[in-house]
């Protein structure tokens, strides 16, 4: 049987999410692209903060409290794991989402108060002195290596299922998951309030930092 998993909006964050970053890490560390690089990054802040703000009133699959386990349930998971039916992420998976969300979100931040003294300053650069400018600056140089780490686990963890017969990849198009067992269909919002609160992001932060 096939459950409906994915509202519209999580589907089109996830893509939306992949092509951002991909366009951010060939913009970052070029001169030449240096005002695409910024555009980028805030845009990148508004998908996450939207991303962050629909795990509280989106979609119940979407939402933090349905696929966040405590270490109880990640034990028990690692121990046994035919013990559970995750609806969508098992609790590795879970935590690795909030790991990958929070070190983008640090990325996009970070990169705010950037200044590298000769051909770039950050929106928000002149808010702090410039011990933190350097410190908040080499952040951002090397945070991308803990994300670039993510994302080959994540790449590495989709290849693995597909070995196994589940597709991740066409889940995330469709929204819908193949399974075996009987699962209840979760409650879905509309992808339509995501890209609204996903406007309203981006009007604000481009307003204000752009």
């Amino acid at each position: 049987m096939k459950v409906q998993v994915w509202d519209g909006f999580i589907r089109g964050f996830h893509w939306l999410l992949l092509v951002t970053f991909a366009g951010l890490w060939y913009t970052g560390g070029n001169i030449d692209f240096i005002d695409q690089h910024e555009l980028l990054g805030l845009f990148m802040l508004a998908l996450l903060l939207t991303r962050i703000m629909w795990g509280f009133v989106g979609s119940e699959s979407a939402r933090f409290s349905t696929f966040v386990k405590g270490p109880v349930s990640v034990w028990r998971y690692l121990r046994d794991k035919s013990a559970t039916t995750p609806l969508t992420h098992n609790p590795i998976g879970a935590w690795s989402v909030i790991a990958l969300l929070t070190l983008l979100l640090a990325q996009a931040l970070t990169g705010l108060f950037t200044d590298d003294a000769i051909f770039y300053q950050g929106p928000l650069a002149s808010w702090v002195d410039n011990d933190v400018n350097r410190l908040l600056t080499r952040y951002h140089k090397q945070i991308i290596d803990g994300i670039l780490i993510l994302v080959a686990i994540h790449i590495v963890a989709i290849f693995v299922y597909r070995i196994r017969g589940t597709a991740l990849t066409w889940t995330m198009v469709s929204g819908k998951r193949q399974t075996s067992e009987p699962l209840a269909q979760p409650k879905l919002v509309h992808g339509a309030w995501g890209y609204g609160l996903l406007a309203v992001n981006c009007l604000w932060i481009y307003l204000w930092l752009g």
